[in-house]
């Protein structure tokens, strides 16, 4: 079983939907995806060459003193927003290991003409099988996970209640094995003490009595039999 995991939400700004038409933005949950072979245009990208890094400030410049001070509020809010979303998809990762992948993020165009990410998901295998203690290690793990960005979504924390509940049973089929061993352990303690009960029952008393007394005269016949060192010197 596979859940999703991710910061997905209408991002909200000033910008009316007119505007949107006049300057080409796109709607807040519009996926934007890269065409084949180009590379995918990311606020958080390093220039490729020296000359790109000089030039880009420069060009931002030059766009940003194009923008209103309404689109220059938009875009600080979208930069903000990106850092956010990719920040809580990485935490997703860091804290699910091998159990998260995939993912990816919506985008939304900014006044400058950039894109940035406004939401994103991850997948987790929430899948639990194995002995009770490996689903319970597994359940704490994606429990971790979900809830791992500094702000989860409402669908994170729905996954980690999942996940907490799966523990919990987990934990209680271990506590169920663990009395049972030790149920187990007494029967058969009780069994080796009524077998050895038994085995001394076999024996009556007065056999027993016989037997004390045989070996008490058999001692005492040692005792008197043995040779006195005086007569063998005499």
């Amino acid at each position: 079983m596979y859940l999703s995991l991710g910061s997905i939400s209408a991002f909200n700004n000033s910008v009316t939907a007119s505007d949107r038409s006049q300057r080409g933005l796109e709607p807040a949950h519009a996926v934007q995806t890269p065409p084949a072979g180009a590379e995918e245009e990311d606020s958080t990208a390093i220039p490729a060459t020296r000359d790109s890094a000089t030039r880009r400030p420069a060009m931002e410049t030059r766009q940003a003193s194009r923008l209103t001070d309404e689109e220059l509020s938009q875009l600080k809010q979208l930069q903000q927003r990106d850092r956010e979303v990719k920040a809580h998809e990485l935490a997703h990762k860091a804290a699910g290991g091998r159990y998260v992948t995939g993912g990816g993020f919506t985008y939304q165009q900014g006044p400058d003409g950039r894109r940035y990410a406004i939401g994103g998901e991850v997948t987790i295998d929430a899948s639990l099988s194995g002995s009770p203690r490996d689903k319970m290690q597994k359940a704490d793990t994606i429990r971790r996970a979900a809830l791992a960005p500094a702000n989860p979504s409402s669908q994170d924390q729905r996954v980690a209640s999942q996940a907490a509940m799966a523990a919990a049973e987990a934990r209680s089929e271990i506590g169920a094995e663990q009395r049972q061993e030790q149920l187990q352990r007494r029967e058969a303690m009780r069994e080796r003490n009524s077998e050895e009960a038994e085995q001394g029952a076999e024996i009556s008393p007065q056999a027993q009595r016989a037997i004390a007394s045989f070996e008490a005269i058999g001692l005492d016949t040692s005792l008197q039999s043995s040779p006195d060192p005086i007569d063998e010197i005499i």
